[in-house]
């Protein structure tokens, strides 16, 4: 009775071992790729300040010199973005503008930006736009090729 209750138990699990999965059939998860999210920041033209280049930076890196009539194409991963722009060089109460984005992946966002004149200062105000502005207006616009470093060199 004991040979045929473990001949049983034998049998029952080598039965049940068939349906058990093996490691190479099980479904991974592949590795996940995020894919980066595209801004645009663009500037029009504006023939009072042509030759003014502007400083743009992402979370406070600097990507290039923005010129007139000209547009930047920035991949970056997914999350809270914070743009700047600023002058270089020496100016009375130089002000730095800026503006926040949520950016998600595989997305395209926009910015414009324009410039602003005061008695005491010039600056590059930044705003979010709609991607049917922005598309039409970089139409109009060639890319910045950023040949002069952030830095000034």
């Amino acid at each position: 009775m004991k040979k045929m209750t473990l001949l049983i138990g034998v049998s029952t699990f080598l039965a049940l071992a068939g349906f058990v999965p093996s490691p190479h059939s099980v479904n991974e998860a592949a590795p996940t790729i995020v894919e980066d999210a595209t801004v645009y920041i663009y500037r029009g033209g504006q023939a009072f300040s042509a030759g003014l280049n502007y400083v743009v930076e992402a979370n406070g890196n600097k990507i290039c010199r923005l010129s007139n009539n000209k547009y930047i194409e920035y991949k970056t991963a997914p999350g809270k973005i914070n743009f700047t722009a600023h002058r270089g060089g020496v100016e009375i109460l130089k002000k730095e503008t800026g503006i926040d984005l949520d950016v998600e992946a595989g997305k395209k966002y926009y910015i414009k930006c324009d410039v602003k004149s005061s008695i005491t200062r010039t600056r590059l105000e930044m705003s979010e736009v709609t991607a049917n502005t922005g598309e039409r207006d970089l139409q109009k616009l060639k890319p910045d090729t950023c040949m002069e470093e952030a830095s000034g060199k």
